[in-house]
């Protein structure tokens, strides 16, 4: 059966198309057939057209070659006007007549200018023999067409038999081609007239008219010379397009005429039939195969669509076993949910049980984890648009779990939601390795303490020293009693320095204390503030930061940003010590903190120096351990890659300006502070 219906129904299609083309071929054969008939007749009526036009002109010329005949040479310089009705006659251009010498004597043109025939092709062959009568002379090809015109000329002979003149009946190549003139001629349609040497006398292809062409040789010639009055189809021998041509001969003149109907313009209306019907069968055709092979290939692909199917859910519950990630369907009229194999693993339940009630459900989380996963549905459902939330869950196994759960209203074409989907992924590890880089970063912060520790006393030995010194100042000048207003008021300076040492001694215990503290000051901070304190922080904190020139150049536009002050600071301060180190045997070391306004609300801080620069296959410098000097552990920069893409910002490393590298960082801007700051 599977074989023999499409063999079936490939011979019924054989059998259409055949049919369907041997109509087409008939419809056509009896159009040509008639339009060979009508052709020909039209070929009789041209011919009987241009022969009318032939013999009148002939029978002028003969009647004015009887009339002229003792016509006296040298009788005037200028043409007589031709007194006689053949100069009357519409189809004539004009008519001259000339004596022995070719000198026009006679003539129906107008204006009386002495004219000589002398050297004309009618006047030399009619003056040097007796060349068959009538003569016709073809238009000259320099004629312009609306001047051009054929010659029909006899001799005059005196009473002896003499030469003694020719009349010449000019007739306009465009009156022989009037024949149509009223009728309906297509673009392709041809008449024309042509001697039997193949030069042609007249011609019309649609609305344009023509003489000259040469067809000697040419097939239009041969079918001639083979069939004087025949019919035939072929190629046009001047523009070689397609016709029927039917050929009529006029033996007394030496020449044809010829029409020609166009097959393209003759079977447009067969063609544009046969179009229709090959599309109509041809969409039958394609209709009864395709539904055979439609019907052939439905339980093939029904089963490939079944084992591809397979595979897939194979392949996803893979995936979603090793992501740690299950799926569920919503029901919100039936409160029913569907769930994936893993998603029923995730709980411990078998994967035939993937049916749950929504309360069922609820019931694997503690109840602030139900209020969350509540809220969270009901903002996917009137918001229509996804929504998410992290909770913690008892698992399957009895493990205390972080989920993070996804839902995604569909939205039906009348604008309800009547299903949600959702996910469940188990993000327990991601938590417990974000608690593993704050406790890092925060051990990193204290570590940089230790250092600081060493340098501290120095840097608070200072201004505690001049504290000192201002008061024991100011108590030697209160000692001494009376003062006067010059005294008082050295006082008043003294106290005033000692003060602000103090409170300088003040800062720095400060900065060391918002260091080490594993607290966020807030999601709010200047960046001036921020990069001034980290340059201050790490000049305490490592003695080659001390050596180097730190510079800052922020633009005025950058001035808030919104991400924690403690940990930029951290960023700043790690970006900062590596700089210092990598310029740290340069004769000049420079480190340049600048800061530059980026598309999307951001702001890119930039950390240069003038150092070597980075190896050229140094790899990922912000993958965890990996660093470029031989006592480092890898781990700052890692951490600060962390913090900045917790802000939403990217960390790369590239070329400093000052001929070494430069690390750079983004974060977003605060738009609402930075328009105070502009107020």
């Amino acid at each position: 059966m599977t074989l023999l219906l499409p063999a079936a129904a490939i011979l019924v299609c054989v059998v259409i198309w055949g049919v369907a083309i041997q109509i087409a071929h008939t419809q056509r054969s009896n159009q040509v057939t008639s339009a060979s008939i009508e052709n020909r007749n039209r070929a009789i009526g041209y011919e009987h057209f241009v022969g009318v036009i032939l013999d009148r002109a002939d029978a002028a010329a003969m009647h004015l070659a009887i009339r002229y005949r003792d016509l006296a040479p040298g009788a005037g310089p200028s043409p007589q006007p031709l007194i006689d009705s053949a100069a009357l006659d519409p189809s004539f251009a004009d008519i001259d007549i000339t004596d022995v010498r070719g000198r026009v004597r006679w003539s129906s043109r107008r204006g009386n200018e002495a004219r000589s025939v002398a050297q004309d092709a009618a006047f030399r062959q009619l003056s040097t023999g007796r060349p068959r009568e009538p003569l016709v002379i073809a238009p000259a090809e320099t004629d312009d067409l609306k001047d051009a015109a054929l010659v029909i000329a006899r001799a005059i002979r005196g009473q002896d038999g003499s030469f003694a003149g020719i009349v010449a009946v000019r007739i306009p190549v465009d009156r022989l081609t009037v024949f149509y003139d009223g009728a309906d001629f297509r673009p392709h349609d041809l008449i024309s007239v042509v001697r039997l040497d193949g030069l042609t006398l007249a011609r019309r292809e649609g609305a344009v008219v023509s003489h000259g062409q040469n067809l000697a040789g040419k097939l239009a010639m041969q079918r001639q010379m083979a069939e004087p009055n025949g019919t035939y189809i072929g190629p046009s021998s001047v523009d070689g397009v397609t016709r029927i041509f039917s050929q009529r001969r006029l033996p007394r003149y030496g020449l044809f005429v010829s029409v020609g109907l166009g097959t393209d313009d003759l079977l447009a209306p067969s063609y544009a039939r046969a179009r229709i019907f090959y599309v109509t069968v041809g969409a039958l055709t394609l209709a009864l195969l395709g539904g055979t092979l439609a019907f052939w290939l439905g339980l093939r692909r029904r089963e490939s669509i079944i084992r591809r199917l397979a595979a897939t859910n194979d392949r996803l519950s893979e995936a979603q076993a090793i992501g740690k990630m299950g799926d569920w369907e919503l029901d919100l009229e039936t409160r029913l949910l569907l769930c994936s194999d893993e998603a029923c693993r995730m709980h411990g339940r078998a994967p035939d049980e993937d049916v749950v009630p929504a309360d069922e459900a609820l019931g694997y989380h503690d109840p602030a984890s139900r209020e969350d996963i509540q809220r969270t549905l009901r903002t996917a459902i009137l918001s229509k648009q996804p929504a998410q939330c992290e909770v913690v869950s008892t698992m399957g196994d009895g493990r205390v779990a972080h989920l993070r759960i996804r839902m995604s209203p569909v939205v039906d074409p009348d604008g309800r939601v009547r299903t949600v989907l959702g996910t469940e992924q188990d993000i327990t590890t991601e938590r417990r390795h974000e608690q593993l880089r704050a406790e890092v970063a925060h051990i990193t912060r204290v570590e940089a303490v230790n250092v600081m520790a060493a340098t501290i006393a120095h840097e608070l030995s200072q201004p505690l020293t001049a504290a000192s010194n201002y008061l024991s100042a100011a108590t030697y000048l209160a000692e001494q009693g009376k003062h006067s207003l010059i005294e008082q008021e050295r006082l008043a300076v003294l106290l005033s320095h000692a003060s602000r040492q103090i409170g300088l001694s003040g800062k720095i215990i400060s900065r060391a204390r918002d260091m080490v503290s594993d607290r966020r000051t807030g999601e709010l901070a200047s960046l001036d503030d921020i990069v001034e304190e980290a340059i201050a922080l790490s000049k305490v904190a490592d003695p080659a930061v001390a050596r180097a020139a730190i510079r800052s150049e922020l633009e005025s536009d950058t001035g808030h940003v919104a991400a924690d002050k403690v940990q930029i600071q951290q960023v700043l301060l790690n970006l900062i010590r590596n700089a210092a180190q990598a310029v740290a045997h340069a004769d000049h070391p420079q480190v340049l903190v600048s800061s530059r306004r980026e598309e999307a609300g951001m702001v890119m801080v930039s950390v240069a120096d003038n150092g070597k620069g980075l190896p050229e296959h140094v790899g990922d410098l912000f993958a965890p351990f990996s660093t470029t000097r031989r006592n480092g552990l890898g781990i700052g920069l890692s951490i600060c890659r962390t913090i900045v893409d917790s802000y939403g910002g990217k960390i790369w490393s590239g070329t400093s300006p000052l001929g070494g590298a430069a690390i750079c960082f983004t974060l977003p801007l605060d738009e609402i502070a930075l328009l105070y700051d502009v107020a």
